[in-house]
């Protein structure tokens, strides 16, 4: 015969969450400036050319070498879009 054993849950722990507010919302002129929106742009076509090359059939290490860096590229480009936009319009 098995014996039965109750079983005892303890409670959960009680996170309180922080009391700060959230990040005041961007303006819209900081969104839709034509060089944040450029920087963007490039980021983003190298961040797929990267891609790209790394789902290569044939990815070799020249291709994955090529891939770092516009994978590096795309990083310095996002970096200028930080910036950019922080100070209030072009890197």
């Amino acid at each position: 015969m098995t014996k039965v054993v109750p079983l005892v849950r303890a409670a959960a722990p009680i996170i309180t969450l922080a009391s700060h507010r959230a990040a005041p919302i961007q303006s819209q002129a900081d969104i839709t400036d034509p060089q944040i929106i450029a920087l963007h742009a490039a980021a983003e076509n190298a961040l797929a050319s990267a891609l790209h090359l790394l789902r290569s059939l044939d990815c070799d290490p020249a291709k994955l070498q090529q891939a770092t860096g516009r994978a590096a590229r795309a990083t310095t480009l996002l970096k200028r879009a930080c910036a950019a936009q922080v100070a209030g319009g072009g890197a």
